[in-house]
């Protein structure tokens, strides 16, 4: 179970009774074998552990205490299963205090107990313990994994409601990052468990997220159908328990459907009835998604006062406890007001917020409307440029929402397909039960008649078989409309396969465009290729190199050069254009055939002087000099003269840096360098830095660039790269490679031979990326100073 937007733990009221039956289970298996009255330290732990489970909700400090002094009898009968118990015990009181980071430090502990004990069971409960703290931090990914760790061992051992409960987690999970298929999948997963057992509790719990799951997707009339199905669960809770906690949730849900469906008085009906509550219950969180709900409920009324008001209140709320979830969508929510109250600074303060905190908890349906709402502020403002760029960066994301529109559909009709044939198979039962109870009641009356009157019997035997008819008549229209239900299951079936007909012919015609438009580009990658340097050109250098070029789409916004000055030194650049695909291959032409023209004149010209000329050029050539800019395209670049004979390296970057692998030490002289160090084994890696500038427009308008001079010898790798190795994505995580590893790989394979360095970050890239996209052009080039 998991702590809601509102603070109030998920299956509370059974919480407290499962928690203390499960750990009176571990002292019942996990008993050495003898009495527990005859083990004074051992009864006197497992009574101060019952009684700090009791005071749990009532009084958590108490609690507290009493499990500390529990620790100290445990430790003294050296019971593991008590301490385990116990430090699981503490954990939860530090949860029901929001005190995290208390809470995971003592679920680890009973998580290390149970691994030594090689407890299935408890492994699995800290799993999802710790996979709850996560998911309150908006760990998402964290939790997931300890979420699929615990639902491993629940199948292994069988735990049906254990099973259950885990996958309710992971479905909330799911529903959060925006994977709804998989969402949907765990919650009838464990619907089908809580109906098999029966329990009321879980049933209500998995209705209230299947509604929270169709209230995202927009389907609002099923969601509010499992609202109030879970509000009727709990309330018969309420009577039982006397636990109210589930009753204000599916209150909360139904105000925040209302407001969905336009209805905006039902809605601040329902939420200020919540409110109300957990501000008697002093519930700060529920208090903060109760403002945040009001918030946005005045807001699209157009009462900007005090939707601020509500906002900036649910910010206070969550700042004093710690709380980070749902900020993403309430710094957005306060920069529409900004927005439409014509103070477009501090809007495009909340929007740059909104998206910087989705982008970390990778929240894809708030990262697409965070860029829409900075493209709005931007066009306001008149910077059509950022605003079209943050237009396509928005279209981008909801592209990857708007792929799933097909597979929304199938699952609406798996999940009422299923929901029809549940009922059909009830139907069916009930009218089997009825007929067996006819039967039944047909024989009764036939033995009874029997012994009173011979001359009845022919009567009653003449009414079972009329009876029976009926019976069968009854049975047959009820298959007749099961058939006709049947059958308009088979009608929608039909009907999404003309939709999917439909996309599928739409597929084939893009399909035949792509193709066109991929032989024209195939065909402009062999022009582009013919400009670089050839295989022959890298040979005739006085040093053995390899280049690792792998473009995104074909052609590439990456180049590379080198060229013989007229001083007999060495020219080698690498530059990564604005872009990739098309529009960077432009970039990349441009930049070669500038790069040819200006090293073509002086024949002692400086790589500074190099990269200033190009930035003139290009300001020029694309019309935004005197910071007259329409876009901003432009160019990243490292470039290195080395004289063969003295082997010194003069370098400049715009933005761009260079690497240098030795073995042995490194020593850095000239303070002046801007450098990082890394070392590995006896191998040292120097990354001479560039300037934090491009070739083209930036705000430090025309600063030089800085000329930078090292020393190389003999046996040095040198490596000039763009950042598209770096910035790809893969690996179990689903991260970038980064720098850092980037440069590690480096030490790793710099004393191979240039033809084996570049087959190794080949394959490593491979293994990693696997078979997901290349985000962005790639480009190595590796020297071996002899």
């Amino acid at each position: 179970m998991v702590f809601t937007k509102t603070g109030t733990p998920l299956m509370a009221s059974c919480t407290k009774t499962i928690l203390l039956n499960f750990l009176l289970i571990f002292f019942v298996l996990n008993a050495s074998g003898q009495a527990p009255l005859q083990q004074h330290p051992t009864s006197t732990a497992d009574s101060l552990l019952n009684k700090s489970i009791i005071y749990t909700q009532s009084d958590p400090d108490s609690a507290l205490i009493l499990a500390n002094q529990a620790i100290d009898f445990a430790q003294e009968s050296k019971n593991a299963a008590q301490l385990q118990a116990i430090y699981h015990q503490i954990g939860y009181i530090y949860y029901t205090q929001n005190k995290f980071e208390q809470a995971n430090k003592h679920f680890t502990v009973s998580l290390q107990i149970a691994n030594e004990r090689n407890d299935m069971a408890g492994k699995a409960l800290a799993f999802n313990r710790i996979g709850n703290v996560n998911q309150l931090q908006t760990n998402y990914l964290t939790a997931l994994d300890y979420y699929l760790q615990a639902l491993e061992i629940n199948k292994e051992i069988n735990s049906k409601a254990e099973v259950a409960r885990t996958l309710v987690n992971l479905a909330n999970v799911y529903a959060v990052i925006g994977q709804y298929q998989h969402s949907i999948e765990n919650f009838l997963k464990a619907m089908d468990i809580h109906e098999e057992v029966g329990e009321q509790e879980g049933l209500a719990w998995t209705s209230l997220g299947i509604a929270r799951l169709f209230k995202r997707l927009d389907l609002l009339d099923r969601a509010m159908q499992y609202a109030e199905s879970a509000l009727e669960y709990y309330r018969n809770i309420e009577q039982t328990t006397g636990n109210s906690v589930g009753v204000t949730l599916s209150l909360s849900e139904i105000g925040s459907i209302y407001h969905k469906l336009g209805n905006y008085s039902k809605a601040l009906e329902y939420t200020q009835m919540v409110l109300d509550i957990n501000l008697k219950t002093e519930n700060i969180f529920g208090q903060a998604a109760n403002h945040i709900s009001l918030g946005v409920i005045f807001l699209d009324q157009g009462d900007d006062q005090r939707a601020r008001k509500h906002l900036n209140e649910a910010i206070a709320l969550k700042t004093s406890v710690g709380d980070s979830l749902d900020l993403a969508s309430l710094y957005r929510h306060l920069g529409k007001i900004e927005m439409r109250n014509n103070h477009p600074t501090l809007a495009h303060k909340y929007f740059t917020q909104s998206l910087e905190f989705a982008k970390k908890h990778r929240i894809i349906p708030d990262i697409s409307e965070a860029y829409f709402c900075l493209s709005s502020i931007y066009s306001q403002i008149g910077e059509m440029g950022k605003a079209l760029a943050a237009f396509k960066n928005h279209t981008n994301y909801k592209d990857s929402l708007n792929s799933s529109d097909i597979a929304k559909l199938e699952m609406q009709y798996e999940f009422e397909k299923r929901e029809k044939e549940q009922e059909l198979l009830a139907r069916q039962r009930e009218a089997l039960q009825e007929a067996r109870l006819d039967r039944q009641r047909v024989v009764l009356i036939f033995f009874v008649v029997a012994f009173l009157l011979a001359g009845i019997l022919s009567a009653f035997i003449f009414y079972a078989y009329r009876e029976k008819n009926r019976i069968n008549e009854l049975l047959i229209e009820q298959n007749i409309e099961i058939s006709n239900q049947k059958e308009e299951i088979e009608s929608q079936k039909e009907e999404i396969e003309q939709q999917r007909d439909f996309v599928t012919r739409q597929r084939d015609q893009i399909a035949e465009q792509q193709r066109l438009i991929t032989d024209s580009i195939t065909y402009a990658s062999r022009i582009q290729n013919a400009v670089l340097p050839s295989q022959n050109t890298m040979q005739q250098l006085p040093w053995e190199s390899f280049v690792l070029y792998k473009p995104k789409n074909i052609v590439s916004g990456d180049f590379f050069w080198t060229s013989q000055l007229a001083s007999g030194k060495i020219l080698i650049a690498a530059a990564d254009c604005t872009g990739h695909g098309v529009p960077g291959a432009f970039m990349s032409m441009l930049g070669i055939t500038l790069l040819r023209e200006i090293a073509s004149h002086d024949a002692n010209i400086k790589p500074a002087s190099i990269l200033s000329q190009m930035r003139d050029m290009v300001l020029l050539s694309l019309n935004q000099e005197k910071g007259k800019i329409d876009q901003a395209d432009g160019m990243d670049m490292a470039i290195a003269i080395i004289d063969p004979n003295s082997l010194e390296m003069e370098f400049a970057g715009a933005y761009l840096s260079a690497m240098v692998v030795r073995r042995g030490a490194i020593e850095m002289n000239d303070p002046s360098v801007n450098h990082r160090l890394a070392q590995k084994e006896e191998s040292t890696l120097v990354e001479i830095l560039g300037d934090k500038m491009p070739i083209g427009h930036h705000v430090l308008g025309n600063k030089p660039f800085c000329n930078k001079i090292f020393q190389l010898q003999k046996g040095d790798m040198l490596y000039l790269y763009s950042d598209g190795y770096a910035d790809q994505f893969g690996g179990p995580k689903n991260i970038k490679f980064l720098m850092q590893n980037f440069r590690e790989l480096l030490l790793s394979i710099h004393k191979m031979n240039c033809p084996q360095q570049e087959s190794t970050l080949q394959t490593t890239i491979e293994e990693y990326k696997g078979d997901r996209k290349q985000v962005d052009d790639m480009l190595v080039l590796g020297v071996r100073i002899s």
